[in-house]
């Protein structure tokens, strides 16, 4: 079971990594990528520092 899902992890993360390689010059790919990475940054942030 557990090395089903790590087989399928990395099936995923080779399609993830040619997607890359093939895109790489893509400055609106990345930047969106970063941006994303902003928000969901500032939501776990958010979270965790609840103050009551």
């Amino acid at each position: 079971m557990i090395l089903d899902l790590w087989t399928k992890l990395n099936e995923w993360s080779e399609g993830l990594k040619q997607f890359m390689l093939d895109h790489d010059q893509s400055v609106i790919l990345y930047t969106g990528l970063f941006m994303a990475g902003l928000l969901i940054f500032a939501i776990a942030f958010n979270t965790i520092n609840k103050d009551n």
